[in-house]
């Protein structure tokens, strides 16, 4: 995986906004989002197909996004969710290198699919990378809790 910070800003703004809920909910607007640092990951998405697609992804680091709505220490999930409703509950060290990215190969997402942003983390099932990011919400799960009845995959991803 390779990382670097502040990155160029997509070529066109965001347009919808992303319900960050942590200590507290934020709406953060596209513009907003734009405003954030950037980094890349390059990342291989393995799709429920087989295929197995490698890109440098640039967005938005998702711990970047609770800056104002705090992050609670005892955060144990993060719960992402797309405008659909596809949910998947994701382990906050697997969410550890994530972005909320706008921009695959230096692309902006949206001028190649109806979405403009997705969930993309090293070593999260590319079935668990959220397409169209609308809410990402921190939990602290009890040990007994099951992480998958937080979910809603049967959604198309």
């Amino acid at each position: 995986m390779h990382a670097q910070r502040h990155r160029s800003r997509p070529a066109t703004p965001l347009s919808e906004s992303i319900l960050v809920c942590g200590d507290s909910g934020v709406s953060l607007s596209g513009p907003e989002l734009r405003g954030l640092p950037a980094e890349d990951r390059t990342v291989t998405v393995a799709c429920a197909s087989g295929t197995r697609h490698t890109a440098t992804w640039t967005g938005i680091p998702v711990f970047d996004l609770f800056a104002d709505a705090g992050l609670d220490d005892e955060t144990t999930h993060l719960v992402v969710e797309s405008a659909d409703g596809y949910r998947v509950c994701i382990d906050v060290y697997a969410a550890f290198d994530a972005v909320v990215a706008y921009a695959r190969d230096g692309t902006p997402i949206r001028e190649e699919h109806d979405y403009e942003t997705r969930f993309i983390a090293p070593d999260v099932d590319g079935s668990r990378t959220v397409k169209g990011v609308r809410a990402v919400e921190a939990r602290a799960l009890d040990p007994a809790t099951d992480p998958e009845s937080l979910e809603d995959i049967f959604k198309k991803p």
